[in-house]
């Protein structure tokens, strides 16, 4: 093979450079080819130190996807696990996600809420409460929780407490909403208790103090003053005068013995009744003593589930006030109660005295009518054939809070 032809490698024709001629050359070409080999070194190194790098940003990559999958396989769970409804809706208001929580809260399946409007869920006028809350978790407000009422799949009403965030895209434009909604009945129920007990508390605090002043003022003055008519008798002379101021300090004592029996009541605290139907009975047995006799109680229809605790509150006043106004003014000698529950509350208090006069009906009478004015009802006073009275007192059952919808 002679010196300076081509050499032929692999079937390609690979050109070589001309061999050197003097040693200067030969070294020269040595020195351009460590040179070459040098910089190939390089650009091997600085490509593994790439490559290198590139594999750790792959490994942490990987990692953190499956740090981020953790995380939300992690939340699913939660969401899944929450007795609260957490459920998602788009900008338009359509719902896109709906958990378990949800499902019990609320009644709709997911399969047959998914897809439908937000709205849906709202009793009417609750809609820009809703609409306030969505707007002040666009602008980034911080999220305070509003208390409203939900519709429930059977038709119902849920008292909720309702709190919105907003879900942002990688630009930081609003994609969706997250909407927690968590039951607060059972804790209305409770504050409502402990306000009763409070508003308890404070009766019976005016109650002793009601009690004190009645036994150390006005029972001992009551008591004074019979003893000093007493000892005026002795200085009569006419009996029928006598007679007269006997009268009049045995109804001194009469009123001391029911200032007593007022003050007893007064200290005992107040009992509850099982039921609505146990109260009435328990206010038409305590007008026994002041009516002389017994009145009758009739009812037509259910009451403790169809009247409402507002109405029942109102029912029981004028119940008593009624009772009370027989015994103040009727001179009767029987009463009759009857309650009737059908489409609307209706009682009925009659009596066979010789009935109220017009300055009760204007005075005694005015708070009745105020408390069926104030309950959407209305209420008459009329003569009965034969004489007495007959009070009619007549409210709507529906309307109320925890009150009957029935047709």
């Amino acid at each position: 093979m002679g010196a300076g032809r081509p050499v032929q490698r692999g079937g390609g024709d690979v050109t070589s450079t001309p061999p050197p001629r003097t040693l200067a050359e030969a070294q020269e070409a040595l020195r351009r080819r460590e040179r070459e080999l040098a910089e190939a070194g390089r650009q091997i190194a600085e490509l593994s130190r790439e490559l290198s790098d590139a594999d750790h940003g792959l490994i942490a990559l990987h990692t953190e996807l499956e740090e981020a999958r953790g995380a939300a396989a992690r939340l699913a769970a939660i969401v899944v696990a929450s007795g609260d409804a957490v459920i998602s809706i788009d900008p338009l208001r359509t719902i896109q996600t709906w958990n378990p929580g949800a499902a019990r809260l609320l009644g709709h399946d997911a399969d047959a809420i998914v897809g439908r409007s937000a709205d849906e869920l709202l009793p009417e006028g609750a809609l820009p409460a809703f609409e306030d809350a969505l707007a002040g978790a666009a602008a980034g407000e911080h999220a305070e929780p509003v208390e409203t009422r939900w519709h429930r799949a059977d038709g119902g009403l849920v008292d909720v407490s309702v709190t919105v965030s907003a879900m942002r895209g990688s630009d930081g434009a609003v994609t969706g909403y997250a909407i927690v909604a968590q039951d607060i009945g059972r804790r209305l129920v409770l504050q409502s208790e402990l306000a009763a007990a409070r508003a308890e508390r404070e009766v019976m605090a005016d109650r002793e103090r009601i009690a004190r002043d009645l036994h150390d003022m006005v029972i001992q003055r009551v008591f004074a003053a019979g003893l000093t008519l007493q000892s005026v008798t002795a200085l009569l002379d006419h009996d029928r005068a006598v007679d007269r101021i006997d009268g009049v300090v045995g109804e001194l004592d009469a009123t001391i013995e029911e200032l007593r029996n007022a003050i007893f009541d007064l200290h005992r605290a107040p009992q509850q009744a099982t039921s609505l139907r146990a109260q009435i009975f328990d206010a038409a047995s305590a007008a026994r003593r002041p009516l002389g006799f017994a009145p009758t109680v009739t009812f037509d229809g259910p009451v403790d589930t169809a009247i409402p605790q507002e109405v029942g509150v109102h029912l029981l006043a004028v119940l008593r006030e009624a009772l009370s106004n027989i015994g103040k003014h009727a001179k009767a000698s029987a009463a009759e109660v009857v309650l009737d529950t059908g489409t609307e509350l209706l009682l009925t208090v009659s009596d066979n005295g010789r009935g109220l006069g017009p300055g009760t009906r204007r005075s005694g009478l005015a708070n009745l009518r105020e408390r069926a004015t104030q309950l959407g009802g209305t209420f008459e006073v009329t003569g009965r054939p034969g004489g007495g009275t007959r009070l009619a007192w007549r409210v709507p059952l529906t309307g109320h809070p925890g009150g009957s919808d029935r047709p």
